[in-house]
């Protein structure tokens, strides 16, 4: 159970991360250098639908209906 909340916070603080670094729509999306996280970390946001992934590599936290930004 630990885990399972230390997992999450730390999904938390990522996605923060990325929101303060201004990667908050598909045309601000930035790439992992840029976001300084490992590629791996943004391909689980990815899969756990925390992020979003352009076509070319770059990531967002889509912010659209301003909901959680």
């Amino acid at each position: 159970m630990v885990e399972f909340f230390a997992g999450y916070y730390t999904r938390r603080r990522d996605v923060k991360k990325i929101k303060e670094k201004g990667a908050i729509s598909k045309d601000t999306a930035k790439t992992s250098e840029e976001l300084g996280l490992p590629k791996m970390t943004l391909e689980y946001l990815v899969w756990v639908k925390d992020i979003k992934k352009t076509e070319d590599n770059r990531y967002y936290v889509d912010c659209k209906d301003k909901k959680g930004c």
